[in-house]
């Protein structure tokens, strides 16, 4: 029986090692990607998650007026600018807002810069200027608030009692008052033996603003 059991053993030893071993499965293990460090530089080059994509768009160029232009002068600009823009408030009120649009085609024609964006003055000389404000002063003049600007301003003409409370509103802002001070209120009662603006007539009224308006100019002479 020894040697049986001995051969036994053996022939198991033998069937074991035959035995087709299992496979195991294994997951390919997750590596992170690997980080891309690149510093891209010119204009128009896009970076994203490592590629670069070239762009064809250009930045804009600001070109800065050249000295002794009017667009270098900050206060002859700004009074250029203050006219197209008084004359287009002027006009929208008729006309709506297309009235820039007319405006600005209208300069250009007038000026011989119909190939040109209107603010190529900006480059010319200072010396055009005076012909530039002299048009655009016309052209407010000849709008309907620019009428009665200009009649206003005639000697001896009264204005109209809703321009007369804002000249006078206007006027009391330098002495830090209002239409409502006690210090009107006393004026109203001592000049005209009214206690409000109510009880002035249009003469009256007039007559306020033109004293209001000369306490200012003696104000400014001091």
């Amino acid at each position: 029986m020894g040697e049986d059991e001995d051969i036994k053993g053996k022939v198991i030893q033998i069937m074991d090692k035959a035995k087709p071993k299992k496979k195991t499965s294994r997951k390919p293990s997750k590596r992170p990607a690997p980080l891309v460090s690149m510093n891209v530089k010119g204009n128009g080059n896009v970076q994203v998650a490592g590629d670069v994509f070239i762009t064809t768009k250009q930045p804009e160029k600001k070109i800065l007026p050249p000295p002794a232009s009017i667009g270098a002068d900050t206060l002859l600009k700004n009074r250029i600018m203050s006219l197209f823009n008084k004359i287009g408030e002027a006009r929208e009120k008729r006309y709506g807002k297309s009235s820039y649009g007319v405006l600005y085609s209208k300069f250009k024609k007038d000026f011989g810069i119909k190939n040109n964006k209107w603010t190529v003055i900006w480059t010319w000389p200072k010396e055009c200027s005076r012909a530039i404000i002299d048009y655009l002063e016309e052209k407010y003049g000849n709008t309907i608030q620019g009428r009665i600007e200009r009649a206003a301003g005639k000697k001896g003409y009264i204005h109209t009692r809703p321009h007369l409370y804002k000249n006078e509103t206007e006027l009391l802002e330098h002495f830090g008052m209002t239409m409502k001070s006690p210090e009107l209120r006393a004026l109203l009662k001592t000049s005209f033996g009214a206690t409000s603006h109510a009880q002035l007539s249009h003469l009256e009224h007039w007559q306020l603003v033109c004293y209001l308006e000369g306490l200012v100019q003696k104000m400014e002479e001091t």
